[in-house]
This record gives C-alpha cells, sequence and structure tokens, in this order.
C-alpha cells in the first residue's frame, strides 16, 4: 500500500513534466502572496497590484541580506521574513562557507514528508527499488542545537524533517531514536547496523553522502563476527562508545534472534556476507551520486554484489530542487512545487545587474547557479551551487550537479575549481593504477613561488 502511494506521487509528478513553466509561475504567486505582506516583503514593494513586475525587478540575494531579518525572528518576531510562523530552523554545517540558520514552516515540514515519498516513488518508477516489504535503514545522527533566544527548535535540516514523521518513523525505519542520538560515528554505524540486520526483508539503505554508505560497509565487514553474536543474543558489544543511559535504554529495545543469526552465520561461513545475500530484497541504496561523490561511489560499487546506487533527491538546506529519475546517470528532474527556482548564468554571476532566468528557459549544455525563492521568505536567493542543464524532459530541466561556486584553489589567478581536482585526481589514478581512499589539496605559500600539496590515502 505504501509503495502504491509512492508511486502514484511519482506518476503525478511526472505526468507534470510537461506543464513546468505554468505550474513552477503558480507557485511563485502563491510564494508572493503569501510573503509580500512581511517586513521584507513590504521593503521590497512587493505588497503592492504588481508583485510579480516587482519580482522580476529584483536583484538576486545571499544570506547576509537575510541575516538581521534571521537574528530578529530567532528572537521571537514573526512575519518578518514569511507570512506564515517560523516553527524551526535549519542549521547548516559551514564545510562550505560560514553556518548559517534557515528559516522553516510548518508548511514546509509538511511537504519534506511528501518530497521523500515522490522520490521513492521515482525509485520504484525506475525500477531500481523493489515494492516495499521491509524497512529501511536511514544512516543519520540526529543533531539538535538547542534553542534561539526566542524559544524555537534549531538543528540539521534532516533531523527536523524525520521528527514529522512522529511514531510512523518506527514502523518504517530499522533504527529506533536512541541510534540517531548517538554522535560517535564509530558507534552509531555499529548500531545502524545491528538493528538493520534483523530486517531480512530491508527495501534500502538511505545515507545523504555515499561516504557514509562506503564506511558502513566496511564496518559491517571489520565488525561482522561481534554484529552477529549480538544479534543473536540480543547483546551490545562493550567496547561501544555509549554512555550507560543510552546502552540501557538501547539494550531494553534488544531481543535475542538466533534464528536470523544461524541465516547470517552460513552466509559467513561461504563467503558470502554482502548487501546482496544479507537482504535479498535490497533494492538500492539512495544516496548523492553527483560532482565529487562520484569519487566514494566508484569505491562503494564493488562492495554492494550488483546492488543499484541511486541518487533520490537534490536538495539544500533551503529546500529540495530536483528528483532522481534514473539509475544510469546522476541527473535530476527540476520540482516546480516547492520553491521558485531560476538560473543565473555561470558568466554573469559576477554582474551586479544580471538577473536570473526561469528554469523553463535554460539551454541545454550551459552552467547556471542555482538562485531560489522560497515559501519561508527567501526572494532570488542564491545557493551557490553550479548546475549544468543536460536537456528538457517536457518543460522540465534536465540537470546535474557540477560543484559549489567559490570552492577554488587560486595561488597565482589560475582558479582551479573543485571539478579540474576530481577530473585530475580520476584520470590520474586510472593512469597508474592506484587505488585511493581518500585525498584533499591545499595550499603552500611557505614557498615561493606558490604550490599545492596533495594529500592522499591510498590501499598499497
Amino acid at each position: 500500500m505504501i509503495s502504491w502511494g509512492m508511486r502514484r506521487r511519482a506518476d503525478k509528478f511526472m505526468a507534470e513534466t510537461a506543464s513546468y513553466a505554468a505550474a513552477s509561475t503558480r507557485t511563485l504567486d502563491r510564494i508572493l502572496a503569501l510573503n509580500g505582506s512581511t517586513e521584507y516583503g513590504r521593503r521590497r514593494g512587493l505588497d503592492g497590484p504588481n508583485p510579480r513586475q516587482v519580482f522580476d525587478r529584483l536583484p538576486v540575494t545571499t544570506y547576509a541580506d537575510y541575516s538581521a531579518y534571521i537574528e530578529r525572528t530567532a528572537a521571537g518576531e514573526q512575519n518578518l521574513l514569511s507570512g506564515e510562523p517560523v516553527i524551526y530552523f535549519s542549521t547548516t554545517s559551514g564545510t562550505t562557507g560560514p553556518p548559517k540558520m534557515i528559516p522553516v514552516t510548518q508548511r514546509q515540514m509538511r511537504m519534506a514528508v511528501g518530497t521523500r515519498m515522490t522520490s521513492m516513488g521515482l525509485a520504484l518508477r525506475a525500477g531500481v527499488l523493489k515494492p516495499m516489504r521491509g524497512r529501511f535503514m536511514t544512516m543519520i545522527t540526529e543533531h539538535v542545537s538547542g534553542q534561539t533566544p526566542g524559544g524555537m527548535p534549531m538543528g540539521a535540516a534532516t533531523t527536523g524533517g524525520f521528527r514529522q514523521l512522529g511514531n510512523f518513523a518506527d514502523k518504517i525505519l530499522t533504527s529506533p531514536p536512541d541510534v540517531m542520538r548517538v554522535h560517535d560515528q564509530a558507534t552509531s554505524r555499529y548500531l545502524h547496523l545491528l538493528f538493520g540486520l534483523g530486517d531480512e526483508r530491508l527495501w534500502t539503505m538511505i545515507a545523504f553522502f555515499p561516504a557514509t554508505i562506503l564506511f558502513a560497509l566496511r564496518t559491517l565487514e571489520a565488525q561482522k563476527v561481534n554484529l552477529v553474536r549480538d544479534l543473536a543474543d540480543g547483546t551490545l558489544n562493550p567496547e561501544l562508545e555509549l554512555p550507560e543511559a543510552a546502552r540501557a535504554r538501547l539494550l531494553s529495545l534488544r531481543r535475542p534472534d538466533p534464528a536470523r543469526a544461524r541465516a547470517l552465520t552460513a552466509l559467513l561461513d561461504s563467503g558470502q556476507f554482502t548487501p546482496a545475500k544479507i537482504w535479498p530484497d535490497l533494492g538500492a541504496i539512495l544516496t548523492a551520486t553527483g560532482g565529487a561523490f562520484g569519487f566514494y561511489i566508484d569505491q562503494l560499487r564493488p562492495l554492494l554484489d550488483g546492488v543499484e546506487v541511486f541518487s533520490p533527491v537534490y536538495s539544500a538546506s533551503e529546500g529540495t530542487i530536483g528528483y532522481g529519475f534514473s539509475a544510469d546517470q546522476p541527473f535530476y528532474l527540476m520540482v516546480s512545487s516547492l520553491a521558485y527556482v531560476e538560473l543565473l548564468p555561470v558568466d554573469q554571476m559576477i554582474d551586479p545587474k544580471a538577473r536570473p532566468i526561469p528554469a523553463w528557459q535554460a539551454k541545454p549544455g550551459t552552467e547556471y547557479e542555482v538562485v531560489i525563492t522560497t515559501l519561508a521568505g527567501f526572494t532570488r536567493f542564491r545557493l551557490h551551487d553550479i548546475v549544468r542543464v543536460i536537456e528538457l524532459y517536457g518543460q522540465t530541466p534536465v540537470f546535474e550537479f557540477v560543484e559549489r561556486s567559490g570552492q577554488v584553489l587560486d595561488i597565482a589567478g589560475e582558479k582551479t575549481a573543485e571539478h579540474h581536482v576530481v577530473e585530475a585526481m580520476e584520470l590520474a589514478g586510472r593512469d597508474v593504477n592506484l587505488p585511493l581512499v581518500d585525498y584533499f589539496v591545499t595550499l603552500d605559500t611557505e614557498t615561493a613561488p606558490g604550490r599545492y600539496l596533495l594529500v592522499i590515502e591510498s590501499t598499497q
């Protein structure tokens, strides 16, 4: 029944690709009507009789344009950016810039649940997932940063989204909430695997980044004897880094499962302890696949014994931009209903007079920066993500993620971008047949002339 609902959502989404322009325009009109009378909307002139005409003249914005409003909202004020109450702040990690606080409304929270249903329906439609009979293993760690001065909760975007599932999460997720609150990553991986091994009909494994799945499968191999023993006895490995209270809560959820342990032991003894054999219903690994993530996907595939990797969504803390629809390529179909998406040509990004174009006017083969207008009040907000439009499916752009803008090495004005480094490492690795575990590049400015330093970790 759940699979049917997911597939129905996916079919509806695909049917709407032919009318992307009209659907996207309706989304913009809804956002302007919702937020035009806010303090920010009034200052921008969006509360007048022709908000669309005003909107078309507005410049693109960055987080700095909203920081003062966000601080006031965090302190308890409302109707500053969003016409609906802000109920949560999604905090970014700061890995690609200073940490940010992204306002989230109840409407966005509800839509996020539907987003997951649609994305999995598209995976079903593409044939990478089988009809749902078991639960899925979602390998995340809940990050709650506390409350704002005004008493609103704040934390990772994923944390807020999964809280919307409520008790339904217990029916579809293998890991109980206490596992998701474990912050030691080695312990977290072990616990996700332990609870997941108990579900023979596991449907899928989900992580936002492929490195998370890669490290988990390495843990599965390294800890397989301990995992099967804990599964058989209903115990927890005493070497796990767990506070006593958390250990006691998790132990209360454990039950001995000798029958499942015997089946897994047989796989161990026959050398078939692989994801495809452990979980015969496992259709796909759902994780990001584009851009620099391909480096980890290449290491992941040999461990999967034929299980496919599929990228279900392209999203940011500010909103979901695209849905994956094919296992063959890391491409996405742009979404028209969750935010209004525009595209700024890369060659115009530094021009203060440049204005983005509606997404449906994109030219295949061209690279753009993504610009979005959100329900929570960000207007023509630059995501700093660079995408390449591949083609139009009906009126809907098909695109791939390229890189984050501004992520460059620039020691002598050469502006070496992230994708240049990724492509060079892929070619070099093939030329010398050197299997890499990970690498990073940095600048050495202590020498003259300056130089790049490349640090690699290899299995040899």
